[in-house]
């Protein structure tokens, strides 16, 4: 049941999604063609072309008669030699957000506590709700980093059964502090999970501290960076009692064999793939010294394949400006109680002719403005 409300929520958000870009195809006269959405934090950089060929490949290598063409054991066994933990630590899954659900089903019951961030991903309040969990917030400090005295404080006051948060951090684009989050980790001895989707734009991973502490688990994605989109997988690696729990409640068959061995593609050949990343962040580095030239926006330290960025005003105005032009950016509605939220928003970067019409949008939209 939990599974099926999560499915129904993210179709309503492709629904929603779709419906949006139709508003703005009539409101300002466009063709549906020329929408660039750039809201989602999606990997707008790797190719389409060469994660085809890879299906393509996936495709012509599966006997449609055969029920089970992949060893599971086998996968994990390739995810342990591409992220060098222990076979025994990790869990593999279709989403993220399926992994997140099902490590917080097993570490809290009914009515328990959990601590989340404010801001961070909506999603983590849908499946605490879904759960019957006590949600409780903390906020981030000014500079976006963790607020560990307060979150230490909360802990000691209400006894939560687990701690969930994302790192590269979304929306705000940054990677916490990694001795802050290992403080918390070693400080309280409660499950701390954290979502590393967007973890290969970032500077490190906490993949390999898992094994020095039986409370800490790490969630990764193919997802994000490795450009898989649809037919991606995920993996999570925690203490074995953790993963112990997880097989014995949830079949590892249910991950589609064709995400399975599109995944295996990438794990014993990455390298086409740590190219394209790495020129990523240089062309992060590019379009982020553009925009700071840019008056009116204050562009923040980015770990992720987006940018947070405030603009001097209100935001309402210029994401009009930007609609009209097929831009569409993620701004940040009444649900979001963060400082400076109106005049806040995110932009996910792409390939050059991406970030190329988004920058010479805004400034067009800008000088319109003004």
């Amino acid at each position: 049941m939990k599974q099926l409300s999560n499915r129904i929520s993210i179709t309503k958000n492709a629904l929603d999604r779709l419906k949006r870009h139709q508003e703005i195809v009539e409101k300002f006269d466009l063709n549906i063609d020329q929408i660039l959405d750039l809201s989602l934090g999606d990997n707008l950089f790797v190719p389409p072309s060469h994660v085809q060929k890879i299906i393509t490949k996936t495709i012509d290598s599966i006997d449609p008669r055969d029920s089970y063409p992949i060893d599971y054991y086998s996968f994990i066994e390739e995810i342990s030699r591409f992220a060098g933990v222990e076979a025994s630590t990790i869990y593999p899954g279709v989403t993220h957000t399926q992994l997140l659900q099902r490590i917080i089903s097993i570490t809290t019951k009914r009515k328990n506590d959990i601590i989340l961030l404010s801001p961070d991903k909506g999603i983590y309040d849908e499946i605490a709700q879904n759960q019957k969990l006590n949600i409780h917030k903390v906020s981030l400090i000014d500079n976006f980093e963790l607020d560990v005295n307060a979150i230490i404080e909360l802990t000691e006051e209400i006894s939560p059964k687990a701690i969930v948060f994302s790192s590269p951090h979304y929306p705000t684009a940054n990677q916490f502090d990694e001795g802050d989050v290992l403080t918390l980790t070693r400080e309280l001895k409660i499950p701390i999970i954290v979502d590393e989707s967007y973890v290969e734009f970032g500077k490190y991973s906490l993949i390999n501290q898992v094994k020095y502490f039986d409370n800490l688990t790490v969630i990764r994605s193919f997802a994000k960076a490795w450009g898989l989109g649809a037919t991606s997988s995920a993996y999570l690696v925690s203490d074995s009692k953790y993963i112990n729990l997880l097989k014995k409640q949830y079949i590892l068959e249910e991950i589609p064999p064709i995400h399975i061995l599109a995944t295996t593609h990438i794990l014993q050949a990455p390298y086409k793939f740590v190219e394209l990343i790495n020129n990523f962040i240089v062309e992060r580095k590019r379009v982020i010294e553009h925009l700071k030239m840019v008056n009116g926006l204050t562009v923040f330290r980015t770990d992720a394949n987006f940018l947070f960025i405030r603009y001097k005003e209100d935001i309402t105005d210029l994401f009009e400006q930007l609609c009209s032009k097929g831009i569409i950016v993620k701004i940040f509605r009444e649900g979001h109680t963060f400082k400076d939220r109106k005049k806040s928003f995110l932009v996910t970067l792409g390939d050059t002719p991406t970030n190329e019409r988004f920058i010479l949008a805004i400034i067009e939209a800008l000088e319109t403005m003004h």
